[in-house]
This record gives structure tokens, sequence and C-alpha cells, in this order.
């Protein structure tokens, strides 16, 4: 009796371990598929996710469309598109770096974000935009553009064909002269130059017959030439440009962005990246 009970006991602890095994297969089998579908899944909705905040940031002004000078606490949707035109807007990169937390409610809860900002022939110089680094995430979904900014100047070209009806110095073609409405507010405000990529001869003419008369190469700030030419709050300032009018510009920057003047002749192309994870 003791030979087969021992027998019984030996096979039923078999058929146990044989069934415990059968049935860690078959969990472990629905647990692997369950993960393979939960991580299509989750594939599918960061790339809607990246897709649709891009768009979002890319192609759109945000609302209001003024939002970087306005209270933040009135901000709807992030656009950083200028309202103008399809330029990239420096302040308003500049207004979400600072507040580094807007983006925030875009994302779901447990996703991460990465945004990124560099020179697209120097991509190792990157700015963090928003968010935080990703280094430490497995699964990561990227998105490009190709963009340029805009830095809020008002500018002004002096090209072939432009007229001189309103010059009263009777200048021949070799010449290209624009009246402007100067004001001693705006000279306070902000800063005028003329830009150009050669030397230029350049003359500035007030309506009491007062010119003064200077070579410009690269960039000019003008303000001190302004004032002297002032003699009421508001004046008609005629600018005279000789030569080379294809490549010279009358700027004005009330945002202290004389670093990227340069960019005014010749953009520098950036890329804004965004990276996702979970």
């Amino acid at each position: 009796m003791n030979n087969k009970g021992q027998i019984i006991i030996t096979d039923l602890l078999l058929y146990i371990i044989i069934l415990t095994i059968i049935l860690s297969l078959i969990t472990f089998t629905i647990v692997t598929l369950n993960d393979n579908q939960v991580t299509r899944i989750n594939n599918k909705q960061l790339n809607s996710i990246l897709e649709d905040n891009m768009n979002t940031l890319t192609k759109t002004s945000g609302t209001p469309s003024n939002w970087e000078k306005t209270n933040l606490k009135n901000l709807k949707t992030i656009g950083l598109k200028t309202e103008n035109n399809h330029l990239i807007s420096y302040e308003k990169l500049m207004k979400l770096k600072n507040n580094n937390q807007l983006l925030n409610d875009y994302f779901p809860s447990g996703v991460s974000y990465e945004l990124t900002l560099y020179p697209k022939n120097n991509p190792d110089n990157k700015m963090l935009i928003s968010g935080n680094s990703l280094s430490n995430k497995k699964q990561i979904l990227s998105k490009s553009e190709v963009i340029l900014l805009d830095y809020g100047f008002q500018t002004t070209s002096f090209n072939k064909d432009n007229n001189n009806e309103s010059c009263y110095y009777n200048h021949n073609s070799s010449w290209s002269c624009k009246a402007f409405t100067i004001s001693k507010t705006l000279l306070n405000e902000g800063k005028y130059y003329i830009i150009t990529n050669s030397k230029t001869e350049y003359v500035l003419s007030n309506t009491f017959s007062e010119n003064i008369t200077e070579e410009s190469e690269g960039i000019t700030k003008i303000n001190k030439q302004l004032e002297q030419l002032l003699k009421t709050e508001n004046e008609t300032i005629h600018i005279h440009i000789k030569n080379n009018k294809n490549h010279t510009y009358l700027t004005y920057d009330n945002n202290n962005n004389e670093e990227f003047l340069k960019q005014v002749i010749k953009p520098e192309t950036y890329i804004l990246n965004m990276k996702i994870a979970i």
C-alpha cells in the first residue's frame, strides 16, 4: 500500500507540475500578446499626438494670436507662427522657453516631450524650448520642421523697382529714394538701421532742406542722424540710397534683437524638432 500510495502521490505531483507549466505558458502568451497590442496602440496614439502638436505649433498663431504679449491666463492654444506670414515668431519661441510648463497640458499623463531648436547647419547647437531631455527613454517618436524665424523687424527694401517721384532732389535712376514718417517716440522705443552687404552712399533729408550724407557698409545705426533732422514730434524723412539698391534695407528694431540683424540680408534656416515618449 505504501508503494502504491507513493506512486499515486508522485503522479499527482507530476500532473500538478505539468498543469502549472501549461498555465504559466498560457498566461505568458496572453500577457505578451496584450503588451504587443498595447504597444501598437500607444505608437499610433503617440504619432497622432506628435503630428497634432507640431501642426498647431508651426501652422497656427495660437489663441489669442498675440498671446506672447498678453496675460498667459487668457491663453487657449499655443501657436508659434507670426500673424502675417509663414515665419515662426522668435518672440513666441522665447516666451514659451521662459514658461517651460505651458505645453504640459497638451500631452496625456505619462507622455514626456522635448521641443528643441537648432540651426540647420549646426545641429549640435541645440536650444531646449520646452519639456525635458528624453535621453533615458526607449520608445521615442520624433518630428522636425524646417523654419525661418521672424525677429519682429520692420524692414523696407530699396530695390530697383522703386521710383523717385517723391524725391525733390531729382535723383537719377542710380538712386532709390523713399519717404518715411519718423517720430521721437519711435526713436526712443527702438533703433533704425541701414543694412547693406557692400559700401553704399546714403543721404538723409528732412522737409527743411537739411540733409546728412554718409556711407554704410554692413549694419549702420542711424538714430543720431535722424534725431538731428527731427524738428517736430513727427517728421517726414527722405532716405536716398545710391547703388547696390537690391541689397540695402532700412530696418527698425524695437525688440532689442540687434544680434540677428545680419539675417535681414541672409536669413538662417533652423530646425524645430519635437520628440515624445512614454
